[in-house]
Order: C-alpha cells, then sequence, then structure tokens
C-alpha cells in the first residue's frame, strides 16, 4: 500500500514537472500574424559542439516545423546567399539594418525572420562509476544522461524591424536530436491562437 501511495507521488510530482514547463514566450499583442506569407531562418548563434553545428540543426528544425505546419519558407541557403551577395553578412553575423530588410524583402519577398541563439547545450552522454563489491572487487556501472538544449528565439518583422514574438525554452531528451526536436516544438506552439499557421 505504501509503496502505492509512493508511485501515485511520483507520478503527480512528474506530470507537475513536465507539464507545468511552458515556454517563457511574449508576443506583440497588436501584430497581425495572418499577414505574413513567408518565413525566412536564419542562422542561430551558437558553437560546435563536438564537431555538431547546433545553431545550424536548431534553424535546420525550425524551417522543417515551419513547413510542417504549412507556412512558405525560403530556402536557408538561398538567404544566405542574398546576404553574402550584398555584403550583408560579415563573420557569419547579419545586421538587422534598415537596408538589410529592404533587400531581403525585395529579393525574397520574406514578411518575417526567426532568428535566436542557443543558450544551453549538453550532450546526451555516458557516466561510468567505479565502486568494489563486498568481495573488493573493482565494478562499475553505465549511467545514460539525457542531452539538455535551451533556446533563445524571436521575429522580426522585415518592414518595421521590430519583434513580433520573442521566447525561450530549455528541455531534455534522450539525445540532442530530441532535445531540438521538443524545445522547436514548444515554442512554435506558443503562437497558437495568433492565426499565424493559418494554412493548416
Amino acid at each position: 500500500m505504501k509503496l502505492t501511495k509512493n508511485i501515485i507521488v511520483l507520478s503527480f510530482l512528474f506530470s507537475v514537472l513536465y507539464v507545468g514547463c511552458v515556454p517563457f514566450a511574449v508576443v506583440k499583442e497588436d501584430y497581425d500574424f495572418s499577414k505574413i506569407n513567408r518565413v525566412g531562418v536564419l542562422n542561430f548563434s551558437s558553437y560546435e559542439k563536438e564537431g555538431y553545428n547546433v545553431g545550424s540543426a536548431v534553424a535546420d528544425e525550425f524551417v522543417r516545423q515551419l513547413m510542417t505546419k504549412g507556412m512558405d519558407v525560403v530556402e536557408r541557403q538561398r538567404l544566405n546567399a542574398v546576404l553574402r551577395e550584398h555584403n550583408l553578412m560579415q563573420r557569419g553575423m547579419v545586421d538587422l539594418n534598415e537596408e538589410t530588410r529592404r533587400k531581403i524583402k525585395k529579393v525574397l519577398g520574406i514578411d518575417v525572420l526567426i532568428t535566436g541563439t542557443v543558450i544551453k547545450c549538453l550532450p546526451d552522454r555516458k557516466d561510468v562509476i567505479y565502486f568494489k563489491d563486498e568481495d573488493e572487487e573493482i565494478k562499475s556501472k553505465i549511467f545514460l544522461i539525457d542531452a539538455e538544449l535551451g533556446i533563445s528565439v524571436r521575429m522580426i518583422d522585415v518592414d518595421t524591424g521590430l519583434i513580433v514574438w520573442s521566447g525561450s525554452y530549455t528541455s531534455s531528451s534522450f539525445d540532442i536530436e530530441g532535445a531540438i526536436n521538443y524545445t522547436v516544438s514548444v515554442l512554435l506552439n506558443s503562437l497558437k491562437g495568433k492565426n499565424f499557421f493559418k494554412k493548416i
């Protein structure tokens, strides 16, 4: 009976911990998200983690999930090519001044840009703990530790340069790909009800 009670309590705490976790998101309330027809996704500021470009992977996942939701997304390589062609990208960074936004709008017809920063990245890993058993023999146990990812994201109106949506979220999963997928999904879901995904 006591064991059953403990299981119920642990299940409740688990559900509160995960269901209660919501992203920190702010939306410009007077902005008309329904007018957005085409989206561009810039690389996320980040760093390579064991040869893995986390920022690029996050940007790719935003593209994939936006397309899944029926949005028109400009191919990221094409966006980067236009920025380079017009000398609007230096050292991998983009200055979203008025000139840059005007070129992006004119050449690619993009209404909003999504960009951001990877603020935390801990890949999945294995930890080995060594101990001695009762016969003083050295034993080991392997523990799998989940990956953890934190993202800060913002959406910028190309015409005005105003930030119309900003959010951040951190989650964990069995591997880094799963953490990226889930974090991006939670952040995009904060835009539900804003007529952003009007095509689905």
